[in-house]
């Protein structure tokens, strides 16, 4: 297992491991899937028409996946402390401070991957999956900065001192309830445990949030992919849909679904219908659909596996025309990345010309098949709103007249920006690169005041801005 975590388990585990490679996709992707899912009001296994003894084998099946996730996070853990560790303890500017620098990133991203496929509540789940993001792209970003040949300053030191402290604190709590799962523990009913909008197994794992850390601000999956303006979801509209027109708006959206399994029910900061779609090409998706207005919330699930066969400029044709058949008017493509087999875009809606971050949804298309495998619209319907919005004063080319005569200007274009304490504010945004980086420069459009600036920071894992 990990550098400080070896025991008896792990020649057991190892076995595990090697039997739940030869798992279907329908039970990788029912593991994914529950972690969004975890406030369902409905068991696993029950009402999917199948007979007491399936059900109990698919219990111990995904009762053994979310064991291996919980391990895999426990060695993340352990590794990504061991490793700031060191870093904190080595020679200032060293090649070995940036190689710990590097590969705890790498331990953090590992986490994150571990923790977005445990049944925590939603609530909670976000929250953790950000913040260990954010260790994974800060002591990615010192170690970029160590490779230009500079030094970690005493600010630095002291973010990753309290980061480390933060880490120790979870690894102990992690390794306390590994002795809990040692003991008997089932990860499966305490996620069904379910009491005032959490559920028990989230109650007994403490989310690594420390509000004693300051961190740069890092934005992941392009510009504003996270921002969550309203507290309070503003932008479900419609009357309450039964189940039945719930199903039947997917069967009219997925042309080519071949079975579609009603799975329950979510009641949590959005209540939805929850269903399991089987398409044409054998992927097992999970929707959820919002009992207002009947619109699809949520997608997940895991595509074919094979040789790309679609063009990444016909998955954007894909992913824009099934975000304009799911409500998203003159929608854009803001970012997007590839990952092995599957396309990820961010698409935001227009209103004025004026591109609406706050507003944006997230697609993934495979490649292999060319069909939706992924889609999250919460950021939409949480905070899109009828605006009226005004281009302001500021033009696009004097906007580019305030940005330094080094920079090359490579695209403006007028947005809403989400901005600190809550604001929205129509700004020119403008694109230039500096020296191999690239940086977006946010001036009011009313005011012409410089409102933000990001930096694109290319690591191993993707890129983000800060």
């Amino acid at each position: 297992m990990s550098e400080n975590n070896k025991n008896s388990k792990g020649s057991v585990l190892a076995s595990e491991k090697k039997k739940r490679k030869k798992k279907t996709a329908a039970i990788i992707a029912l593991s994914i899937t529950t972690g969004v899912l975890a406030l369902s009001t409905v068991g696993l296994g029950i009402g999917l028409g199948i007979s007491e003894h399936n059900s109990m084998n698919y219990k111990t099946d995904l009762e053994n996946v979310y064991n291996n996730n919980f391990y895999n996070l426990l060695d993340s853990v352990n590794n990504l402390e061991n490793k700031l560790s060191k870093t904190l303890s080595s020679s200032s500017g060293s090649t070995y401070q940036r190689k710990m620098l590097l590969e705890a990133s790498k331990n953090a991203s590992e986490a994150e991957i571990s923790v977005s496929q445990l049944p925590l509540s939603q609530s909670e789940i976000q929250d953790t999956i950000k913040l260990v993001n954010q260790i994974s792209g800060y002591t990615s970003t010192l170690a970029t900065k160590m490779a230009e040949g500079h030094k970690l300053t005493e600010s630095e030191m002291s973010t990753l001192e309290k980061i480390h402290y933060s880490v120790l604190d979870l690894k102990q709590q992690l390794n306390d309830f590994e002795k809990r799962l040692n003991g008997g523990y089932s990860i499966l009913d305490g996620s069904l445990d379910i009491d005032e909008g959490t559920n028990e197994f989230t109650r007994s794992i403490t989310s690594l949030k420390n509000n004693n850390i300051e961190y740069p601000s890092m934005i992941y999956d392009g510009p504003f992919s996270d921002s969550v303006v309203n507290s309070k979801v503003k932008g479900l509209q419609g009357k309450t849909v039964s189940k039945e027109e719930a199903s039947n708006n997917l069967e009219k959206t997925f042309k080519n679904g071949a079975e579609i399994a009603y799975e329950g029910e979510t009641n949590g900061r959005f209540e939805t219908y929850n269903f399991r779609v089987t398409n044409t090409d054998g992927e097992k998706l999970f929707v959820q659909v919002t009992k207002i207005g009947g619109h699809i919330l949520t997608i997940s699930g895991v595509g074919e596996n094979g040789e790309s066969a679609v063009e990444k400029d016909d998955a954007k044709e894909i992913a824009l025309k099934f975000a304009s058949d799911n409500g998203i008017e003159d929608g854009e493509i803001v970012w997007s990345d590839s990952i092995e087999n599957d396309f990820y875009l961010n698409i935001a809606p227009k209103s004025n010309g004026i591109i609406l971050y706050p507003d944006l949804v997230k697609v993934k298309v495979n490649l292999t098949s060319g069909t939706i495998v992924g889609y999250d619209a919460t950021t939409y319907f949480t905070n899109h709103i009828s605006r009226t919005l005004s281009k302001g004063s500021l033009s696009l080319d004097d906007a580019v007249g305030r940005v330094p005569s080094t920079f090359e200007i490579v695209q403006k274009r007028l947005v809403l920006s989400p901005l600190d304490y809550n604001r929205e504010v129509v700004c020119v945004e403008v694109e230039a690169d500096s020296k191999g980086s690239t940086y977006y420069f946010y001036f009011n459009a009313e005011s012409g005041e410089l409102e933000n600036v990001l930096k694109v920071i290319n690591t191993d894992d993707g890129s983000l801005l800060m």
